[in-house]
């Protein structure tokens, strides 16, 4: 176990005067090993205070001012590493086909957007693939009434509970992604499969109509497609692609070790392959060979459905089918992850940045054995991660419950910390931003020190309790980002 240090003497104390913000802020690896005066069971590493064992425990040093001040609160922020997630019952109307896309375009207005649920038929037995889709195709064109009317249709709900189905939104099989801006809805698909994204713009999901066909809006040289479309507080929308240029994706589930990222001022146009770095990039090392796989949709355009990539190696981890939300400062990629090692099953990954130009740090999988296609969205006060399985995920927030604070005071100028508020759990709240699908604003973990003396000197502590989490069978911590201690 590790011990409280003894390093708390004169050197624990910091004189200094207030920025220009009133903000005593320890954010860097090193502003937080000049702040620790006291940690057990915690480890300073990579900006970040993290709990070794279920409790630990943090003491600040002791900040002193020339003259008294104020202090009015003390707000935290967790790692962005998202790992409280549960897998519950599938939320969606039943008997939905292919990858889903869940639209949250506000509170209590949710859809979702998939092939429509085929009808029930007897076939005969002992009928193979090949011959069963035969079976229906006649089935249908005896029976044109069962035949479900476009590629994806829209569902509506107000509760996530009960689900109204609109009809169809596109003729496309291969919708994607879908974004809300002003009224519209951004609905983005492949054509053919798995390659460029075009869009349709519709006003009404509910109206049963296919809204206006915009065409091509991203020609994309590398295959892969299975874009997430994400608009940002700025206006701009933004496509995360996969990128096949370096990998046989036809051995490693249609997915891939690269993903680049264009943009578009209005959804539409100058979306530009090569405008931005590669958003992931999990590259081995390039041979210099190259290599060529089948892909059938391919033909229609290239005439033979052979494409050509660059032989990595070793095997390479493959991820893709992208959805992405923006919670507070930072970013969140889901998607598909199919290891490199086969003989472990395919999961959902998960990538996070605050910075949409630097490449994204992975953050961990969950769930196994299924291709999830995940789409990602606020509703109801949690986080869904959508599949197109018989189970979903949810999240109440990547803030990680288990944070207890106290802050102190000196109340007589002797230099010691007397007067302290009382331990308070504290936690992130999460609310939808208006007019934005995907984006989540957060009201900071705050802890009120306004019942504490005006002074010259302050400090403040926290102790975490981990939990058990089920979903990975194991203790998860929360891990201290940033402190911002505020002064009025």
């Amino acid at each position: 176990m590790k011990k409280f240090s003894t390093a708390f003497c004169l050197a624990a104390l910091l004189s200094t005067s207030l920025s220009a913000k009133n903000q005593w802020r320890i954010d860097s690896n090193e502003e937080w090993k000049a702040a620790t005066s006291q940690a057990s069971e915690l480890k300073i590493e990579n900006g970040l205070a993290q709990p070794q064992a279920k409790n630990a425990q943090f003491s600040s040093v002791i900040k002193s001012f020339d003259e008294k001040q104020k202090l009015d609160n003390i707000q935290f922020k967790q790692s962005a590493i998202w790992d409280n997630w549960e897998q519950i019952d599938d939320i969606t109307p039943p008997g939905l086909g292919n990858a889903y896309v869940f639209l949250p375009v506000a509170p209590g207005d949710y859809y979702i957007l998939a092939q429509p649920p085929k009808p029930k038929v007897k076939y005969p037995k002992g009928l193979d693939k090949k011959e069963k889709k035969a079976f229906l195709n006649k089935y249908y064109k005896e029976n044109p009434d069962k035949k479900p009317i476009g590629g994806y249709h829209s569902w509506h709900s107000t509760d996530l509970k009960s689900w109204t189905h609109c009809g169809p939104i596109s003729n496309s099989r291969w919708v994607t992604t879908a974004e809300y801006a002003d009224g519209k809805f951004y609905i983005y698909y492949d054509e053919p499969n798995d390659q460029d994204p075009h869009l349709i713009i519709d006003t009404d999901l509910k109206d049963g109509k296919i809204g206006q066909e915009m065409g091509k809006v991203f020609d994309d040289p590398t295959h892969g497609s299975d874009i997430a479309a994400f608009r940002d507080e700025d206006g701009t929308f933004h496509l995360i692609y996969e990128d096949w240029s370096p990998i046989n994706a036809q051995q490693n589930a249609w997915d891939s070790p690269l993903a680049g990222r264009v943009s578009s001022p209005d959804g539409i146009k100058g979306f530009t392959f090569g405008q931005h770095p590669n958003i992931i990039d999990h590259r081995t090392t390039p041979t210099g060979k190259k290599g060529t796989f089948k892909h059938g949709a391919t033909k229609a355009v290239n005439g033979t459905g052979i494409l050509e990539y660059e032989i990595h190696e070793p095997k390479q981890n493959a991820y893709g089918d992208y959805s992405m939300i923006k919670i507070g400062e930072d970013y969140h990629i889901f998607c598909d992850y199919d290891p490199a090692d086969h003989s472990q099953k395919m999961k959902m990954g998960r990538f996070t940045g605050n910075d949409l130009n630097k490449e994204f740090t992975w953050s961990g999988s969950m769930g196994d054995g299924f291709h999830p296609d995940p789409s990602i969205g606020f509703a109801e006060g949690k986080f869904y991660a959508v599949m197109q399985q018989k189970t979903d995920f949810v999240s109440s927030g990547p803030w990680l419950d288990g944070l207890e604070v106290r802050a102190g005071a000196d109340s007589n100028g002797d230099g010691k910390v007397d007067q302290w508020t009382d331990w308070q759990k504290i936690k992130e709240s999460y609310t939808q931003k208006p007019g934005f699908a995907r984006i989540v604003d957060v009201d900071p973990a705050t802890l009120d020190c306004s019942s504490l003396p005006a002074s010259q000197s302050f400090q403040f502590e926290f102790r975490t309790t981990s939990i058990h989490n089920k979903l990975k069978d194991q203790l998860i911590h929360p891990v201290l980002d940033r402190v911002e201690v505020n002064f009025k």
